[in-house]
């Protein structure tokens, strides 16, 4: 499922941390979002109250995010 969401707060963060698995540190890359930037998501997990996990369509990259930072636009 594909969704298209903006970032409402900024929110950064290490892109190995998204991975369910034990050997993500060898993924480990900083990233971050600013207020405002829309991304194409494909969404992986928006069950956890906490973090929701999706893969950003133009990067590749595969992040987590507190629901309360985006909002889902499309």
């Amino acid at each position: 499922m594909n969704w298209k969401i903006e970032i409402t707060e900024p929110h950064s963060g290490e892109l190995g941390e998204a991975i369910k698995h034990e050997d993500h540190g060898f993924a480990m890359e900083e990233y971050s979002y600013e207020p405002g930037h829309k991304l194409e998501v494909f969404v992986h997990d928006t069950s956890d109250p906490q973090w929701h996990i999706f893969t950003d369509l133009d990067s590749g990259h595969r992040f987590k995010i507190p629901p309360q930072r985006y909002r889902h636009i499309a």
